[in-house]
């Protein structure tokens, strides 16, 4: 079921907007037809009773004399003045009928007591008592008369169709005016989530909104350039930091790799040997964290410098599967088809970089035992490189994520190492070749890396 809270706000304006014209229109048109009509009723029960007063007046005498003709031939003579008359009666004192007259077609009524001075209105007639007194004011008789009110229905049929008529052309300005002006409030609002929208994919904290007026979204937008001029900078330090850090660490760290390195050469007990090469493999994961930490600082600061050259993807395909496959024994990598002979542009110990990478993902979220697919294919355009692996899949909602600074798949095991830099140092070093990089994989079937390099025209 959908809600108000599903509604964009654009939506939401519009349709308040229009609530809003068609409550006070409604309220405006209904008071207006009440009014009318109530207008209408009133000035028909006083021209009624005055009726009644002119056949009171004009049947004194004939009542005194008894002259139930003569009665009977003024009510038939004002009748014909007014024609929504539909039965009238003089009833005497004594409640008898004196004079009566029903207009032809109609049956003759039977009027019920008491017979005093009122006006009401039922079943769509409107029914009129008026006493006749004589010269000394002592009762003679009372004139009854039951009045149609056919202009009555047309009336309200004619004011119920004005008002609708006018009702929808309210309801349409209405329209027109809220979506005219909803723009004024949603454009900056999509704006604002547009520009927020591209700084989450692009990490680019530089990109500000466009502030215009003095209004409460301006100045939303005016904060929100603030805070991320202050993110901005806070990112700034902090890639700083990560640079002098990195190669503050980078001189000490390969100091202590060279003295391991001759440890390992000179004759140790087994412990004392198996330790050294424990702390081998420990120094080697921090080098190998710092040169992305440093990549990172060159990325980020605009000095990664690529040393374009003529090269063989092919031959460079086949020494990074050899490189892999020596330093594993649990997984078996395999080329699949080839580009032979095709030469590109292109830094080719960047794309080592990239390849060895993809590669070591796929032994490392892969299970041991499994197989390794790297396939080479080539188009009139680019070359293709494709990395495919039977590990553990990605989930779709993650393939554009996993290719950002720091992120990793929140299903992947806790127990494999890694800061997140790897394939956002890959992405960034194959947008620089011009090239395009990404994934295709589902949860549980493994996942297929590739990346494209254009060919020279």
């Amino acid at each position: 079921m959908v809600g108000l809270r599903d509604f964009s706000i654009k939506n939401k304006l519009v349709l308040m907007q229009v609530i809003t014209a068609v409550t006070v229109l409604g309220l405006c048109f209904a008071a207006f037809v009440i009014t009318d009509i109530r207008g209408y009723k009133e000035r028909k029960i006083a021209s009624t009773i005055s009726f009644a007063q002119v056949i009171g007046t004009n049947s004194i005498s004939a009542i005194q004399f008894l002259d139930n003709e003569a009665a009977r031939k003024i009510l038939l003579d004002l009748q014909n003045v007014e024609s929504d008359v539909v039965n009238t009666s003089i009833i005497d004192n004594r409640g008898n009928v004196f004079a009566s007259f029903s207009r032809p077609g109609q049956q003759k009524y039977r009027f019920l007591p008491p017979f005093k001075d009122k006006a009401v209105i039922r079943d769509g007639y409107l029914f009129v008592y008026k006493n006749i007194d004589d010269n000394q004011g002592l009762p003679l008789a009372t004139v009854c008369l039951k009045v149609e009110l056919t202009q009555l229905e047309a009336i309200k049929a004619q004011k119920f169709e004005i008002a609708t008529i006018l009702l929808f052309v309210g309801v349409a300005l209405a329209f027109l005016i809220a979506y005219l002006n909803q723009r004024y409030i949603s454009r900056p609002l999509l704006s604002l989530v547009n520009v927020m929208k591209q700084i989450r994919e692009s990490n680019d904290y530089s990109r500000h909104v466009t502030v215009a007026g003095k209004d409460e979204i301006s100045k939303l937008s005016a904060e929100f350039n603030n805070l991320m001029d202050e993110v901005a900078k806070s990112h700034q330090k902090k890639d700083e930091f990560i640079g002098i850090a990195s190669h503050e660490l980078k001189t000490p760290l390969t100091s202590v790799k060279l003295y391991l390195e001759t440890l390992a050469k000179m004759k140790h007990e087994p412990l004392v040997h198996t330790f050294i090469l424990k702390s081998k493999e420990g120094v080697k994961k921090l080098h190998n964290l710092i040169l992305d930490l440093l990549d990172v600082s060159k990325i980020e600061s605009g000095q990664l410098q690529l040393n374009h050259k003529e090269l063989a993807i092919d031959e460079l395909v086949d020494e990074c599967i050899q490189d892999a496959q020596m330093s594993t024994t649990t997984h078996t990598i395999t080329k699949i088809g080839g580009a032979s002979g095709v030469i590109t542009l292109g830094d080719r110990d960047r794309l080592e970089q990239v390849l060895i990478n993809l590669i070591s993902n796929a032994i490392k979220y892969s299970p041991a035992g499994t197989h390794i697919f790297v396939e080479t294919t080539k188009t009139p355009a680019e070359v293709k490189v494709t990395v495919r692996d039977e590990g553990i899949g990605i989930a779709d909602t993650e393939h554009k994520k996993i290719f950002g600074r720091f992120y990793r798949a929140k299903d992947s095991n806790a127990v494999i190492s890694g800061f997140g830099l790897g394939l956002y140092i890959c992405s960034q070093i194959i947008k620089r070749h011009g090239g395009k990089i990404g994934v295709d994989s589902e949860e549980g079937k493994g996942s297929t890396f590739y990346f494209t390099l254009p060919l020279p025209s």
